[in-house]
């Protein structure tokens, strides 16, 4: 049964729009790309490709080297025509070496026809010479569920419309049942086949294990030179698991390329920048920039890296050992500290729409976050602990003093309550929180 995403309507009612005329769906593996591809399709007539099928038609597809004989093969192969009212969904699109470059051409041929150009890697649509060509294309980017859909395939997301407004009581026993799922959340995270195998009781850390080495071939697939030997092809699918466990041990933290790879590494110039590129690129990994109100010395600060799902951070530091209990309360503050980054970017839209602050680049301290969406600007502190002292909150004071703001976020283990501080209002909420809270603030 498929269980609906937020992202559906969103892309239903693109599809009803006059422009741009192709859609990019995008997203890293097994976050559910395909299950929503053929939920669209369903409804409308359309004709759904997968570019990885070995059919013979398929294989013919992916040779075609113009878009004159591609679309040949599409009227021969499957009866289709463009500009007839058939919406046409290629998934994982970037099996085809040629498409990119045939985007700009099916633009001024294909009048009326819109398209969706589906993968997990399409950022390998486009070169130097086949560019993406702006203003004619919208992307939406598929991430792992939310908390809210995390709770809406275990046929719980109801529990969230109990939620008092911030500052109100709350149950304890409410307290402890939301607190025991996002526990689960950070433990196996928001992946969906691994998240329904684990309500069905099969072993989801089969799919884990499964879908890592998937993400290792792909490295080694599409990021190594063809003219390379094997051996050079190899290393890179070795150095992205190097890559993914080094950032997820420093979650939290700030870090620079050598704080991931030894600068003695014959690969740490050659090789790490590539990769760091498609893990960016590939939704695999996030990087957040830090920001100050004025720099103090010439040397500012590293960015912060966090990976794009708590579960598979887990599986790569613990072998997937339930939080807090299995992996410590050091993990499980930093698998907090990323489930709320990918919280926050569900909710703007963007990795580059957050940033870390500190006042200076010489601060001991820093605020975690801060969230912009439209004109607002949402502080946001991140403690495991359920006690958290004004002190310790001098940062996001700083901020909302320096910006004019009048309300703040801090995502703790305690119980919901609203403090004043300075004039300020700051929401001291427990995790399972910060979706509702982030549409009221």
């Amino acid at each position: 049964m498929h269980i609906p995403r937020d992202i559906e309507p969103l892309m239903i009612t693109q599809l009803s729009a006059t422009d741009p005329q192709f859609i990019l769906f995008s997203g890293a593996r097994q976050t559910g790309k395909t299950s929503i591809l053929e939920q669209i399709a369903a409804g409308r007539p359309s004709l759904l490709l997968n570019l990885w099928d070995e059919s013979r038609e398929i294989q013919a597809l992916r040779s075609a080297a113009t878009l004159e004989l591609f679309t040949q093969y599409l009227e021969s192969f499957y009866r289709f025509s463009p500009g007839k009212g058939t919406l046409l969904i290629i998934d994982e699109a970037q099996g085809s070496p040629h498409l990119g470059r045939f985007l700009m051409q099916m633009h001024r041929t294909w009048k009326g026809q819109r398209v969706i150009f589906s993968g997990s890697l399409l950022s390998h649509l486009f070169t130097v010479n086949a560019p993406m060509p702006t203003g004619r294309v919208v992307e939406f980017i598929l991430r792992p569920l939310t908390f809210r859909e995390f709770l809406r395939f275990r046929d719980k997301e109801e529990y969230l419309s109990l939620l008092p407004f911030p500052g109100e009581d709350i149950a304890p026993e409410m307290h402890a049942l939301l607190i025991e799922e996002y526990h689960l959340y950070l433990t196996i995270g928001g992946m969906p086949g691994i998240v329904k195998t684990h309500r069905g009781g099969g072993d989801h850390r089969l799919l884990f294990e499964s879908l890592i080495n998937n993400y290792y071939r792909d490295a080694d697939r599409y990021l190594a030179n063809e003219q390379a030997p094997r051996a050079a092809a190899v290393q890179y699918g070795s150095l992205l698991e190097h890559c993914l466990k080094s950032i997820g041990r420093q979650v939290a933290f700030p870090t620079t390329n050598s704080s991931i790879l030894s600068t003695d590494s014959p690969a740490y110039r050659t090789l790490l920048p590539r990769l760091l590129e498609a893990l960016r690129s590939w939704h695999l990994a996030h990087v957040i920039e830090y920001e100050t109100r004025r720099n103090t010395s010439k040397r500012g600060y590293s960015s912060k890296k966090y990976l794009f799902d708590s579960g598979i951070m887990n599986f790569l530091l613990t072998r997937g050992m339930p939080a807090p209990a299995g992996t410590g309360e050091e993990t499980a503050a930093q698998l907090l500290e990323n489930a709320v980054c990918q919280e926050l970017i569900a909710f703007t839209g963007s990795a580059r729409a957050l940033s870390c602050y500190r006042s200076h680049n010489k601060s001991a301290t820093e605020l975690d976050f801060v969230a912009r969406t439209g004109s607002a600007a949402v502080p946001v502190e991140v403690k495991w602990g359920d006690r958290v002292t004004t002190k310790a909150l001098s940062q996001m004071l700083d901020f909302l003093r320096e910006r004019g703001g009048r309300r703040g976020i801090v995502v703790y283990g305690g119980m919901p309550e609203v403090r004043k501080v300075e004039e300020k209002e700051l929401w001291f909420l427990p995790p399972y929180y910060l979706g509702t809270a982030l549409r009221l603030v």
